[in-house]
């Protein structure tokens, strides 16, 4: 039979099949008979179930329903979870919202135990006064244990949180891993007053469920960030880290001052509270990539999943280059640099406080002690977000990407050893000793911009998996790097008074021993990820 005319077709779709009670849709014929966003084929007439979605597509035409019909028709059909609730802001900004507050989560639940340990010490909370709650005899070897085994679980799970996100999606495993960290974190106070192998125990745990996230965020920005804003959304993303370290160290110095069942337990039982919160949001605004998200708009989608494609990045499940991967340069660069720069950060991370306390000849309280460790966080996290704006804009503009990453990569790495070195000699006073370390913190956020991510430019399909394993390397000095610093800063022998002008002296010499290894690590990842890095999407990067 002869195709109707498109007057015909018209009339026929605007009064034929339509129920009184459904709204007539303003029909019009177009070239395409693929269907598209709003495009939709159809016989002579169209049909909106109970859901919004529409039917009896038929063969030889295509109806454009405008969007303003298409929403009026729906809108009372969508679940409220299902609409765009942040319709003027896009969906991949939410997301680096959204896993920039989960860092903070992760890393205010993984260095709070940095301030409150002081508290926890005999040694140290005897010099502060106590506040009420138990105070534990610890060796400096013990110490040393307590605040570096949330990094043997950490170590494990890396390689695992990268398969883990591919085979489940980043959304799940990312907020599950941050959930459980939270739970746990609330048992600890009873874990350490039960023995300090329990304690350690519960954080070995800590770090084994917190492991996966870092793998989980590559994966789902794998699928998410655009290339030429590749930098930008994932060190937002990262900055959370940051972020969580300026606000946990000054707050769980305060709660340990002023908080509740005694002062130092309140600090985990805060933390832990503000973990299960994020995960309620999290569960709503946070999505594994754009084609599983309900409320993304189509241009938003296609404009992403476009601009990875136009990369070669491809869709569909193929083997992972495992001796490939192990073998590259490019992948042995990062990982190096991510081992060498995490010995200095963790050092600073996990002692700053022990430091603070120890071997400056100005005594202060537990709360400023609080503060003063986290200014040089404050200013990291403005480096880092400024980082990863530049770095797009001379990537965008003049330089190649293996010449951005490269350079600020060193930037951070060199200045990072100078400064240290500087305050194990120079670092006298408080005010010298923060001014000089925030300027070696705060110059180490040039490399989240560096090598921190790497990974997505020599195989954005493989994110997640380089990413564990990178973070793997990395996570060694975790374990390592507080155990050797406490061997090092040995307590002065007995017979002179703590909180002396002798004492702290004792501690200083050997705290600059601490700062020189640091500072020469720093500078052999510097040179290797110099002659080993690449920027170019390398040959397995598709499998």
């Amino acid at each position: 039979a002869e195709m109707e005319s498109d007057s015909d077709f018209k009339e026929n779709a605007r009064s034929s099949t339509f129920d009184e009670e459904r709204p007539l849709l303003e029909v019009s014929t177009v070239a395409s008979t693929r269907p598209r966003g709003n495009e939709y084929r159809s016989r002579s007439a169209i049909d909106v179930d109970a859901n919004g979605h529409i039917q009896n597509y038929g063969s030889g035409y295509s109806v454009a329903l405008s969007e303003e019909i298409e929403e009026e028709a729906t809108a009372g059909s969508v679940p409220w979870y299902r609409r765009n609730l942040f319709s003027c802001v896009s969906a991949r900004h939410v997301l680096a919202v959204m896993t920039c507050l989960g860092f903070v989560n992760v890393y205010a639940l993984r260095v709070n135990l940095s301030v409150a340990v002081v508290e926890m010490d005999n040694r140290t909370a005897t010099i502060h006064g106590r506040h009420g709650a138990e105070v534990f005899f610890w060796t400096p070897s013990q110490e040393g244990w307590v605040l570096s085994s949330f990094f043997i679980g950490y170590i494990l799970t890396q390689l695992p949180g990268g398969w883990l996100a591919t085979r489940f999606g980043g959304k799940w495993v990312y907020g599950v891993g941050i959930l459980m960290t939270s739970v746990l974190t609330l048992l600890t106070p009873m874990a350490a007053q039960l023995n300090i192998w329990a304690l350690v125990a519960i954080r070995i745990m800590e770090g084994f469920f917190e492991g996966v996230t870092f793998p989980a965020v590559y994966a789902m920005w794998g699928k998410w960030a655009p290339p030429l804003e590749r930098s930008k959304l994932m060190v937002v993303s990262a900055s959370g880290q940051y972020i969580g370290n300026v606000i946990s160290f000054p707050l769980s110095a305060l709660l340990c001052q002023y908080g509740f069942d005694g002062g130092w337990p309140s600090v985990f039982y805060v933390f832990g509270a503000i973990g299960f919160c994020w995960f309620i949001l999290w569960i709503f605004l946070g999505y594994s990539s754009p084609a599983d998200h309900p409320r993304i708009s189509k241009e938003e989608r296609e404009y992403i999943e476009d601009s990875i494609a136009a990369e070669g990045v491809i869709k569909e499940e193929v083997t992972v280059p495992w001796l490939q991967l192990f073998t590259s340069p490019a992948l042995l660069a990062i990982g190096i640099a991510s081992l060498c720069n995490n010995w200095g950060f963790y050092t600073l991370l996990t002692c700053l406080p022990t430091y603070l306390d120890q071997a400056l000849e100005t005594r202060i309280g537990i709360v400023m002690n609080g503060v003063y460790s986290a200014i040089p966080y404050f200013f990291l996290t403005v480096t880092v977000l400024s980082a990863g704006q530049l770095a797009d804009f001379l990537r965008a503009r003049w330089l190649s990407t293996v010449a951005v990453r490269k350079g600020f990569t060193a930037i951070s790495f060199f200045f990072g050893a100078f400064f240290l070195l500087l305050q194990g000699y120079f670092g006298e006073s408080l005010t010298v000793s923060i001014t000089i370390v925030t300027l070696a913190v705060s110059l180490n956020g040039m490399a989240a911009s560096g090598y921190g991510v790497n990974h997505v430019d020599i195989s954005p399909k493989f994110a997640g998996y380089l990413m564990g394993i990178t973070n793997t390397m990395g996570t060694i000095p975790g374990i390592v790097a507080p155990i050797v610093a406490k061997a090092i800063a040995l307590p002065p022998p007995d017979g002179i008074p703590k909180g002396s002008w002798e004492y702290a002296k004792i501690y200083k010499e050997e705290w600059r021993e601490v700062f020189t290894i640091a500072a020469e690590v720093y500078v052999f990842g510097a040179l290797i990820y110099l002659i080993l890095a690449s920027g170019e999407k390398q040959p397995w990067a598709e499998g």
